[in-house]
């Protein structure tokens, strides 16, 4: 083969190379460009996601492509969400109901914590919005392109790329790699990193296949079922409605035992037995389109950064699908990540800003994985007795206990996770969403985040605004700076709550990190301005590893 380097052609040379071009890879990719950073994404497959996969996207997750301004463009294309709908435990779709293991589901698209709607679309719809804008952006996408190795120094990653059509192989170079390549991962496997927590938790067929079934659905209110029958022992019927292949399209998942079967021993016919026992109707038209295996995991990576190499998404953590979390979780892994290595390749950070992105996310991984993982047994073992998981509260209303923030004392001994409208402004949780009104036009303060920091004072606390402006003249600071309220504001706080949903008072400050988490906050005046520039010039020197 033919191994080719060019320094000085700037196609074989970018920040940040990214390995993988599923939904994190693409998402990196994006979130790069969005805070300037140029990269480059390589993808073994000759496209994106010809299976619907993951399904489901939270306000959470959509807060982050409302930023960049694709929001709309995810909506225009999703299907129609049943409101209302429940996840049901049942001996058939059309059978018995035993059980109601979450009612409503509804809120975990929609929540009055969030300026963003959440979406029930399927990655195969999602991944192509996503490329489009991430080429849009300048991205370098090149599919059917194969990572074969990779080396990293001081100084940088030198990667050797295979075009897998061709077989021409040639090498990059990269200041960082980020990889989002899947739970298989080889770069994860070459750095010898470890994983920890409870491993496999069984082996799945999956079954897609075509037939009149949504008007059951719907008329039961149900958007997914989990079942169990003479027929099958645990199983799981879903709806993919959200995906290219709708509208009459579903998935079932039957567990089997890997190491006495595989899926030659689920021919067609077989398929069609089984599915007609998870649906009930035993002379269901059904046609076949297509089976695949899985194995359902919930593994950590034993640590997310070595060297300049970075993972993400599956790469980082494999979690159960219960509660639909997992491309959620890795889509926020991205977001998290990609301010950071902007920051540092701009030079306004130091490296060790990067070293947080492992200490903030991969025990938020442990805590969600865990969760999702009880979920799931909970599911198939008891039905919902007992269960005290909320997906919709592990998703939005956590709190990360290391990392780059400025901590309070006493926040030690405050939960991980709790409804997000609860924490108060607290430093390492997300900034919560308030009405507010500027120009005459209304403006979430979620709006307001990203991809500067953006510091928001009270009615009276223009002397933190003063003192930012002079320190922001002599410092390179990426920051914005707006007063909520009184005679000089910036923006009209319509619902008189800014203060106390942040925890402050009428003098007091709070500062947002670029992906929209609080990094530190001081619930009064200081001293005089001198006193108030000295606080935060230290204060970005925390956040900023400087």
């Amino acid at each position: 083969m033919n191994t080719s380097l060019q320094p000085s052609d700037s196609k074989n040379m970018a920040p940040v190379l990214i390995v993988g071009g599923g939904l994190v890879g693409l998402s990196t990719s994006l979130f790069l460009s969005f805070h300037g950073i140029s990269s480059l994404l390589v993808e073994r497959h000759p496209g994106t996601a010809i299976h619907p996969r993951a399904t489901g996207f939270t306000p959470r997750t959509m807060e982050f492509f409302r930023r960049l301004g694709i929001e709309d463009d995810i909506h225009k294309v999703e299907p129609p969400f049943l409101q209302g709908g429940n996840v049901l435990l049942v001996d058939s779709l059309v059978g018995q109901e035993f059980d109601r293991l979450q009612e409503d589901v509804s809120s975990l698209f929609n929540n009055a914590d969030s300026a963003a709607r959440g979406s029930a679309i399927a990655q195969d719809v999602l991944e192509p919005v996503l490329r489009a804008h991430a080429e849009q952006l300048g991205g370098d996408l090149r599919f059917s392109t194969e990572l074969l190795a990779f080396a990293q120094d001081e100084e940088g990653i030198t990667a050797t790329l295979c075009e897998r059509e061709s077989k021409h192989t040639y090498t990059v170079r990269a200041q960082y790699m980020v990889d989002a390549s899947g739970s298989k991962s080889s770069v994860r496997q070459q750095l010898g990193i470890g994983q920890h927590g409870i491993g496999s938790m069984g082996h799945f067929i999956s079954m897609i296949f075509e037939a009149d079934l949504m008007k059951v659905f719907q008329e039961r209110h149900a958007i997914m079922c989990f079942l169990s029958n003479e027929q099958i022992a645990a199983g799981a019927l879903v709806p993919y409605a959200g995906s290219s292949f709708r509208p009459n399209v579903f998935r079932l998942d039957v567990g089997y035992e890997a190491e006495e079967e595989s899926l030659a021993d689920y021919p067609e016919e077989r398929c069609l037995q089984l599915i007609r026992a998870a649906v009930g109707i035993p002379d269901l038209a059904i046609t076949l389109k297509a089976k695949l295996t899985w194995e359902m995991n919930a593994l950590v990576a034993d640590q997310w950064k070595q060297g300049r190499v970075m993972l993400v998404g599956d790469a980082a953590r494999t979690q159960p699908p219960s509660g639909g979390l997992g491309a959620n979780t890795g889509i926020a892994e991205a977001y998290n990540l990609a301010w950071k290595l902007a920051a540092v390749l701009r030079g306004e950070a130091g490296e060790a800003l990067l070293t947080t992105y492992d200490a903030e996310r991969r025990p938020l991984a442990d805590y969600t994985t865990e969760q999702m993982a009880l979920l799931s047994q909970q599911r198939q073992n008891e039905g919902s007795a007992g269960i005290t998981v909320d997906p919709a509260v592990v998703n939005g209303g956590f709190r990360y206990g290391a990392g780059a923030f400025v901590w309070e004392a006493g926040e030690e001994q405050l939960p991980q996770a709790l409804p997000a409208n609860q924490w108060k402004g607290t430093p390492g949780t997300h900034g919560m969403h308030l009405l507010l009104e500027r120009q005459g036009k209304p403006v979430s303060t979620q709006d307001l985040f990203g991809p500067n920091f953006v510091l928001l004072a009270g009615p009276q606390g223009e002397l933190w605004k003063e003192a930012l402006q002079e320190l922001k003249a002599e410092e390179r600071l990426p920051v914005d700076s707006y007063q909520v309220g009184g005679e000089e504001a910036d923006l009209i706080d319509v619902e008189n709550r800014f203060c106390e949903a942040y925890g402050i008072t009428t003098t007091g400050v709070v500062l947002v990190r670029p992906d929209g988490f609080i990094g530190w906050r001081s619930k009064e005046a200081a001293e005089n301005k001198q006193a108030a520039r000295q606080i935060l010039q230290q204060t970005f020197s925390t956040l900023l590893c400087r």
